[in-house]
């Protein structure tokens, strides 16, 4: 058996020199004083941090790392051309679904997309109407129960979704406080590259952050904001450890309205003396302790990789109505095509053109917006949301109103009877 490997404890380091505890402990009794106006560096200076094997470029802010060239996973229709059959389906592979199934070519042609799923009666379309007004109060209910309805189109809307899911790995030096633990330093063995590391998401299709050092890049460094003193001046007394008394304006006594003195009572027993108070941010020290070190005056520096996992969605919404797309978006409807997989294919042979070259456009578009990134998996579906519009005459007003998707919403965009001015019907 192979003996452990070694995890080295850290030289504590003061410009890049080897130091030890006692020199360190006098050194702290000095506080490092930074001028308000002064700008306190965020970070150690870059020169100082260790020469990291394909890790050379790498600084305090974050930086994109492209995945390695992969070889192009096999797409849904080659994997169905070579099964048993020797043809593919036309429509992708992966899970398909749906009430078309994985091909669209096994649901109805153009004419019925139009007409997809339940068909709303006059009835119907009219008590969908009078819920939408009962729902405003300056909304007038007769209008819509009164209403002579002439006419009723019913089409659907198709509304088409890509899903990728990415993920991009980025990396960046960090640092943190340094409290006495090991460090997994270069002793220990070269770094792995960033895509080498097993870092996975916790589900697919969901977005999720992780960030870990990178193992074997780790140092012991001297903290760039106290010098290594592990304590800054006070801000409030710069210092002095007491600042003015703001009750007695720093002039140790009180005097009332005869002008009678007598000595301040918020500062009389100050130990700076009179018209001074004890500054309660510091304790009166004059110092504190560095917040970036925590007071260890060391910090440990390491390179930082963080994963990002997105869900990145584009739509394409196909409406012969006048209903928003907003709207649409909102609502339910039948789904007609589902796939997911590695890759997924454009739709090819769905009975509206619109959605084929939609699916075709928005897959180009995901694979240049996200090629610094890599793709672990796509899906898209098209869902067809019923639409009826109805045509209406009440008194001498005429217009139409829209009732869409399962939940029958309604978009009433000129409804005739509202009580109020600038009322704006959604």
């Amino acid at each position: 058996m192979a003996p452990p490997r070694s995890v080295r404890r850290p030289s504590f380091l003061t410009n890049g020199s080897v130091y030890n505890r006692r020199s360190s402990i006098l050194h702290r009794a000095h506080a490092v004083e930074f001028d308000d106006n002064d700008a306190v560096p965020s970070a150690p200076p870059l020169n100082l941090m260790d020469q990291v094997s394909g890790y050379e470029s790498v600084s305090f802010d974050a930086v994109s790392v492209p995945p390695p060239e992969d070889p192009p996973p096999a797409t849904p229709g080659e994997e169905d051309a070579a099964g048993p059959s020797g043809a593919g389906d036309g429509g992708g592979g992966g899970d398909g679904g749906g009430p078309m199934g994985g091909d669209p070519m096994g649901g109805p042609q153009a004419s019925g997309v139009a007409r997809w799923g339940h068909t709303l009666s006059e009835q119907e379309a009219r008590a969908a109407l009078v819920a939408h007004v009962k729902r405003r109060c300056c909304y007038g209910a007769s209008a819509a129960r009164n209403m002579a309805i002439t006419a009723l189109d019913h089409a659907s809307a198709l509304q088409y979704t890509l899903e990728t899911f990415t993920e991009r790995r980025e990396t960046a030096w960090s640092f943190s406080p340094y409290l006495g633990d090991e460090v997994d330093g270069s002793d220990n063995g070269p770094a792995p590259l960033p895509w080498e590391l097993d870092v996975r998401p916790s589900q697919s299709f969901a977005s999720e952050v992780k960030c870990q050092p990178v193992p074997h890049t780790s140092s012991v460094k001297q903290c760039h904001r106290c010098k290594g003193s592990g304590s800054i001046l006070c801000a409030d007394c710069h210092g002095k450890g007491w600042v003015h008394c703001i009750s007695c304006h720093g002039n140790g006594y009180d005097t009332d309205a005869s002008g009678y003195k007598e000595r301040c009572f918020y500062c009389h027993s100050s130990i700076h003396g009179r018209g001074r108070q004890d500054c309660s941010k510091c304790s009166a020290k004059g110092k504190m302790a560095c917040p970036t070190c925590e007071g260890g005056g060391l910090l440990l520096c390491f390179i930082q990789l963080t994963v990002t996992w997105r869900v990145n969605v584009s739509e394409h919404i196909v409406d012969r109505m006048s209903v928003p797309e907003d709207l649409v978006r909102n609502v339910t409807g039948a789904v007609a095509f589902v796939e997911e997989g590695a890759r997924v294919l454009p739709i090819a042979h769905f009975p509206d053109e619109t959605v084929n070259m939609a699916s075709a456009q928005l897959l180009r578009d995901h694979e240049h917006d996200f090629s610094t990134q890599r793709i672990l998996a796509q899906r898209h579906q098209v869902q067809v949301i019923p639409v009826t519009g109805a045509t209406y005459k009440w008194k001498s007003s005429k217009g139409e109103f829209y009732v869409y998707g399962n939940e029958q919403k309604v978009y009433a965009p000129d409804y005739p009877q509202t009580c109020c001015c600038g009322c704006t019907i959604l």
